[in-house]
């Protein structure tokens, strides 16, 4: 330990060579070096995430996104990320299938919009009386 404490005082560092990250090319894109994308192995034999996405088809119209934050109730932000690990999707996608699906489906649309109402209420309900004992507070009064 004093060691340690020793080089950083002296502000010795040892020095670290550096890695070789290269991977090691398959036998047949040695073999054919015309090859329009070559391809790689991973560690552990299979090929890897580089080159296929390299081969994957392009898509027609490139996916444009836009980045979100959401509030979720802890209780119901845990079993959405417990239902999206089980199937192994993401959120963010769970939420788009359930608006389209509910755009064309008028009556679940209509049962969530009833649900989403009563559930902003709640939370208006919450933040106004979060905002009111503040106010409270700030100014003296004490309930």
């Amino acid at each position: 330990m004093s060691d340690a404490l020793e080089r950083l005082k002296k502000r010795n560092r040892p020095t670290v060579s550096n890695r070789d990250a290269s991977l090691a090319p398959t036998p047949q894109s040695i073999a054919d070096p015309d090859i329009e994308t070559s391809r790689y192995l991973d560690l552990d034999g299979s090929e890897s995430l580089e080159s296929q996405i390299s081969q994957s088809p392009e898509p027609e119209q490139p996916l444009k996104t836009k980045q979100t934050t959401l509030r979720l109730e802890q209780e119901i932000g845990d079993r959405l990320q417990k239902l999206c690990r089980q199937n192994g999707i993401c959120r963010e996608v769970l939420i788009e299938a359930m608006f389209e699906y509910s755009e064309a489906n008028s009556d679940a649309l209509r049962d969530i919009l009833s649900e989403a109402r009563n559930k902003n209420e709640q939370r208006q309900q919450i933040a106004n009386l979060r905002r009111a004992k503040s106010m409270m507070e700030r100014f003296g009064q004490s309930t």
